[in-house]
């Protein structure tokens, strides 16, 4: 089988998984319990992309401001559409994350890590590594939360239980 057609046959994971990740930040009010991971913060920031991967609709590119509380963001969700792109932040402890996620890839870009303080005579190996360390720990909750999703939607009450909880929160989103 070719690979390219593998991967987008099976693209709409992604971005079930940030339509997912997006419900579930505002269904927990941005507070989520990871586990192994314990408690984090989720939300999405200031750039969120919504499309269809069935229909030739127009792709709504949303920037600036609480875009996840936006009439343009309920509207496509109310139409159908998911998310194929987000910026997202993510906080854990003391430690604070923004990245991008793309849908069709589950690629991040744009990612900004925690600060790394540094005094003069610090070694710079050791804050190299620190650095790494947070980006280390920023793919690891993403692959804890992206297991949490494959674990929610190949599970029998995804139809019964989660799409319904999704329907009805997407009902009630109003812009506002």
């Amino acid at each position: 089988m070719d690979v390219l057609k593998s991967i987008e046959e099976k693209a709409f994971w992604g971005h079930e998984f940030l339509t997912w990740l997006w419900w579930r930040s505002e269904e927990a009010g941005g507070d989520l319990e990871l586990d192994g991971f314990g408690p984090l913060g989720l939300w999405i920031e200031d750039r969120m992309v919504l499309g269809s991967l069935d229909t030739e609709s127009k792709e709504n590119t949303l920037k600036d401001g609480d875009v996840s509380r936006s009439g343009e963001a309920a509207t496509g969700l109310k139409v159908g559409k998911k998310v194929l792109e987000a910026r997202f932040g993510l906080v854990r402890e003391d430690r604070e994350w923004s990245f991008t996620l793309k849908g069709d890839s589950l690629d991040l870009t744009s990612a900004k890590i925690p600060k790394v303080l540094t005094e003069e005579g610090d070694d710079w190996h050791a804050t190299a590594l620190v650095r790494l360390g947070h980006v280390r720990e920023a793919l690891d909750l993403l692959d804890g939360l992206f297991a949490e999703f494959v674990r929610a939607r190949v599970a029998p009450t995804w139809d019964r239980e989660v799409v319904p909880d999704m329907g009805r929160w997407i009902g009630e989103k109003d812009g506002g």
